[in-house]
């Protein structure tokens, strides 16, 4: 997270249009570029069954950088996939990318992904490449 924040910032600092979108169940991919402010998680802003708007949940984080939590299960149901597939779509029905129009979207996933859920960005056409950054930590092996 703080890679992939710090590449946003940069981004941004660049005067790219930057969305970072948190793809861990910890929900705390984008914490330092909104100075800890709460951000509710897209699944959890689902659960409760009203009408969910992108300003329900996203923040303009540092340097403009559009921030989104994807959020996760409740512990012990289903996979953290889950919630990047929701949040893709939910993303997609309030057409962010067409409003928005970033330059950069980054995916923050987390080290030990152990569904295929993660592909959906490439699965569904919103990309046409994905750069794969990791840290030299034991994790990232």
């Amino acid at each position: 997270s703080t890679t992939t924040s710090n590449i946003s910032a940069s981004l941004a600092e660049a005067g790219y249009r930057v969305i970072q979108i948190g793809c861990d169940p910890k929900s705390d991919s984008t914490n330092v570029l909104r100075g800890n402010e709460y951000l509710p998680t897209v699944l959890d802003s689902m659960r409760d069954g009203s009408k969910v708007h992108l300003e329900d949940i996203s923040r303009l984080g540092f340097g403009g950088v559009l921030c989104i939590e994807s959020g996760g299960p409740v512990p012990g149901v289903g996979c953290a996939g889950r919630g990047i597939n929701a949040a893709v779509t939910l993303l997609q029905e309030l057409h962010l990318f067409d409003e928005f129009k970033p330059d950069f979207v980054l995916y923050d996933v987390l080290g030990d992904v152990v569904c295929g859920g993660f592909a959906v960005p490439i699965r569904d056409g919103i990309t046409d490449r994905a750069y794969v950054v990791s840290s030299s930590d034991f994790m990232a092996i």
